[in-house]
This record gives structure tokens, C-alpha cells and sequence, in this order.
């Protein structure tokens, strides 16, 4: 784990996307490649040897059978078999575009629409709407935790709003494990199933809740500072847009990975992800880009160094760990690294007509011709 912190009120940044090996999550790919199995046109008859079976009429010849679960360590006991299943590679990546482009578009009309009603003249008389009343209160007594986190809310800047909300966000997905733990395990990533909307879903769920402290703790302090600079100008939709559409792009570079960089194990399609870590190291990318010599260093470790020369260092440490893997770590480096690339080239495109103000320019274009 690579916690990073900046010089000046920025702390740690955890790069945390580790995949998890709970055995639970491990039934709804059995059952889904099940189905799919039996309903696919020319599948063979014959089936997969059950590890325990002592004859082989044992079992009937119509019904395949795979592998028992992984365990804690994420190997197969018994010496079961390993399922051979087909992974989607071009559906996913259409599927991936298209999200982000739309969540692009989208947020960039609801952009054009505030930047064209500030401009009106009468929404100077939109707050003094009919029915709305002032009233001078006096305190009774101290304020009631309500109060304080209502006040807190209003005086907060829009970064620092967008930030909670993501927060919050987070913390409430983490909490439906609790609620609904089935309707959260179908929101992590597992290439295996051929799910296409986990892509999206996967970047608010964690394994833990250490992995989701340092994820939200770096999520507040890197968003703020990266969404006030002059990539980003202070827009929430743009923030926000790039926030989402580099978690989904992350997370299809780790579908990628999971077939491609294999490290030793031939079950990587059947290996969960999951967190915000991918977008996280995008918004790291870009906030070394634009403050490039504010000094980056690593948690615990009293030393920094400036950022234009420690995000090569990550990139680094992640190809590395994509390629051939840690022993002492465990993360999807893919995620990490297709981020931070993504962060450091939306940056340096910045001052190459970057896309988000074209699209903002259109859109008022096209409202104001309505």
C-alpha cells in the first residue's frame, strides 16, 4: 500500500484498489456461468470432474459442474478444476465510452443551462420568490448538531461540497453492505460475469473500512485543490464528470489486465474490484500536473519531493506491479496506472482546446437558439 501526502495542507493519497477474495461473491459467477452454459447453442455435454466425486456417474452428464469456492488465500481447494470462460473484451469497451461521453455531455448541458441563467436579468428576482418570508431569530440556547452541520454546509465552497457528497456517496454504498449484502455484491467488478454496469458501480464500493478511510480521506483533500485549479476552473460538472467517467475508464483497464497480466494466476477473471482509487490516482495525475512543485511524499516517511518528478515514480511502481506483480502488495495496478495516465494527459491537453468547453459552448448555443 502507497500512501502519498503533499507539503502543505494535502495530506495522504492511498492508492487502494485491492482485489478481494471473499467467497461469498464467488457463488453468483458459478450460477451465472451455469446458465449461460446450458442455454449456449453447440456447449459440449461433457462436464467438469467434481474434486470430491469418487465415479463418474455420480453426477448427471446434462449438468456441468465447476469448481467449489475460493478460499481466504484465493486458491481453489480441492485442486478443483478451473472454469474456461469467455470474456468480453469489445462489448465492454463500447459500453465504457459510451457512459463516459454521455456523463460528459450530460453535466456540460446542465453547465451551459447555470452559466446562461446567471447571465439573465431576472434571476436577480428568483430569490425573492412569492411565499418566501424572513425571519430574525434569536438563539435559545447552543446550536443543535443539525444547526451545525446545516451552517457548515451553507458557508462550504462547491469543491468542498462536491467532495462530501462523494463522501457521502461512498459511505452510504459501504452501509448497504450491511442493509442489502446481496444487492452489494453484484456491484463489484468481476470480468468473469460479463457484467458491463459494474465498470460503473465498482468505483463506490471497498473492501473494508480502512479501504474506505484513505480513499475518502484522500478524496477530500485532492479534489478540492484540483477542481480549484486552472484545469478545472472551479466547476463542479466538470469535476464531477471527470471524477465518474475516469472511475469507469480505470476500472475497464483493469477488465484488460485481468486476462492480459495474469501474475501466475489463471483464476484472475474470477478476482473482484473495487473503489474510487482509479479516479483517485486521476485526480492525483492531474494535480501533479498542475501544481508540479508542491512537494509529494509518502505517509510515515519525512521526506517530499516535488510532484513533477514523484508521479513518474507512481506511474513507475504501478507498471511494474501490472506486469509482474508484488509480493507484499496486492492491488489493481491497472486501475492505478490507466488513471494517473488520464490525469496527467487531460492536463496537458488542457491548453490544447480541451473538450469540456466546447461542449459547454454548444449547448448554450443551442439553448439560446430555443
Amino acid at each position: 500500500m502507497s500512501c502519498l501526502r503533499c507539503r502543505a495542507a494535502l495530506p495522504p493519497l492511498s492508492a487502494v484498489r485491492s482485489p478481494v477474495g471473499r467467497a461469498a461473491r464467488w457463488n453468483q459467477i458459478r450460477q451465472l456461468q451455469t446458465r449461460r452454459s446450458q442455454n449456449a447453442p453447440g456447449h459440449p455435454s461433457k462436464t467438469l470432474p467434481h474434486p470430491t466425486s469418487q465415479s463418474p456417474q455420480s453426477q448427471p452428464a446434462t449438468e456441468p459442474h465447476y469448481p467449489p469456492n475460493l478460499n481466504e488465500e484465493g486458491h481453489f481447494p480441492g485442486g478443483g478444476e478451473i472454469p474456461k470462460v469467455k470474456i468480453r473484451f469489445l462489448a465492454p469497451t463500447i459500453w465504457a465510452i459510451t457512459v463516459s461521453t454521455g456523463i460528459y455531455v450530460s453535466l456540460a448541458y446542465f453547465t451551459a443551462k447555470s452559466e446562461l441563467e446567471s447571465k439573465s436579468p431576472y434571476s436577480l428576482f428568483r430569490g425573492n420568490s412569492r411565499g418566501s418570508s424572513y425571519s430574525i431569530s434569536t438563539p435559545n440556547g447552543p446550536p443543535t448538531p443539525t444547526e451545525v452541520v446545516t451552517r457548515a454546509w451553507r458557508n462550504a465552497d462547491p469543491m468542498s461540497k462536491l467532495s462530501w457528497g462523494l463522501i457521502g456517496v461512498n459511505g452510504a454504498v459501504h452501509l448497504s453492505s450491511l442493509v442489502a449484502p446481496r444487492v452489494w455484491q453484484h456491484l463489484w467488478h468481476i470480468p468473469a460475469t460479463n457484467r458491463h454496469y459494474t465498470l460503473f458501480t465498482s468505483t463506490f464500493v471497498h473492501s473494508g473500512l480502512m479501504h474506505l478511510g484513505v480513499n475518502l480521506y484522500a478524496l477530500y483533500n485532492f479534489l478540492p485543490a484540483t477542481g480549484y485549479s486552472s484545469l478545472f476552473r472551479g466547476d463542479t460538472n466538470h469535476m464531477l464528470s471527470f471524477f465518474l467517467s475516469t472511475g469507469v475508464l480505470s476500472g475497464l483497464a483493469q477488465h484488460f489486465a485481468s486476462m492480459i497480466f495474469r501474475q501466475g494466476r489463471a483464476y484472475a477473471p474470477f478476482i473482484s474490484s473495487g473503489g474510487a482509487s482509479g479516479a483517485l490516482f486521476a485526480v492525483f495525475g492531474a494535480f501533479c500536473m498542475e501544481y508540479p512543485t508542491q512537494g509529494v511524499g509518502i505517509i510515515l516517511i519525512p521526506y517530499y519531493m516535488e510532484a513533477q518528478y514523484f508521479l513518474p515514480i507512481v506511474m513507475a511502481f504501478d507498471l511494474v506491479g501490472m506486469i509482474r506483480g508484488y509480493s507484499f502488495v496486492q492491488f489493481g495496478h491497472a486501475a492505478h496506472l490507466s488513471g494517473a495516465c488520464i490525469g496527467a494527459a487531460y492536463s496537458y491537453l488542457d491548453g490544447h482546446n480541451n473538450a469540456w468547453r466546447p461542449l459547454v459552448d454548444y449547448w448554450k448555443r443551442h439553448l439560446q437558439q430555443r
